[in-house]
């Protein structure tokens, strides 16, 4: 089983001044490339770390041509040039996991629930506390003038405590999975951190999340 040690940094900050701290993170890859085969497989390194009130993330994808058209918070950002993170920090309650999904515009997706066919979507609220950076900030599709693109993000960890009842602690171990995906871009394509056993596309199996860890100071 894949594992990430998401480590504890003192203090908050805006999620684009993440970019500071990368060289400080370590990253995972997402570079298991499934079920379609055709070779388009973008490298996509992702990086986290932890304070008292969020948990950050910052993605960092080396795709030069994008298809990014929806910018509505819950608009269906998986068919556009898309990340996601599917966590779960206390898979022993058997409750669920959130599945946060973003395009590369930054809109966001976020539900959370046991399956496909639970979940609930969190409201415009509920996250109102979660930030997110991004390197393009107009819809496109084909090149968008660089290499890579990046998109970062600071959700609050309060989150965790509205769906399990208890807060994140340090030495707290969970399960989760990143994936790159874009169902309706030029090339379709599903790429993710810890290998996935299904014989279609489906990014919600939590048998199949990796492991993380939350640092201790």
């Amino acid at each position: 089983m894949v594992e990430y040690r998401i480590k504890k940094v003192e203090g908050d900050f805006p999620p684009a001044r993440m970019e500071a701290l990368l060289g400080r993170l370590p990253a995972l890859r997402v570079e298991r490339y499934l079920w379609l085969k055709n070779g388009y497989e973008p490298r996509v390194e992702v990086r986290l770390c932890w304070s008292d009130r969020f948990l950050y993330v910052h993605f960092r994808v080396e795709e030069d041509k994008v298809r990014l058209r929806y910018r509505r918070f819950q608009d269906p950002v998986w068919k556009d040039s898309c990340v996601e993170m599917f966590i779960d920090p206390f898979p022993e309650k058997k409750r669920g996991y959130l599945n946060i999904e973003a395009n590369a515009l930054g809109t966001v997706l976020a539900a959370f629930g046991k399956g496909p066919q639970s979940r609930l979507p969190f409201s415009a609220s509920q996250l109102r506390e979660m930030e997110v950076a991004a390197s393009i900030s107009l819809p496109v599709d084909g090149p968008h003038g660089a290499p890579f693109w990046t998109l970062a993000y600071r959700l609050p960890l309060s989150v965790f405590k509205l769906c399990y009842g208890e807060p994140v602690r340090p030495g707290l171990v969970g399960r989760a999975n990143f994936y790159k995906c874009g169902d309706e871009t030029a090339i379709p394509h599903y790429g993710a951190w810890s290998p996935v056993d299904s014989p279609k596309p489906d990014f919600h199996r939590p048998e199949s999340f990796g492991r993380f860890v939350f640092e201790k100071d």
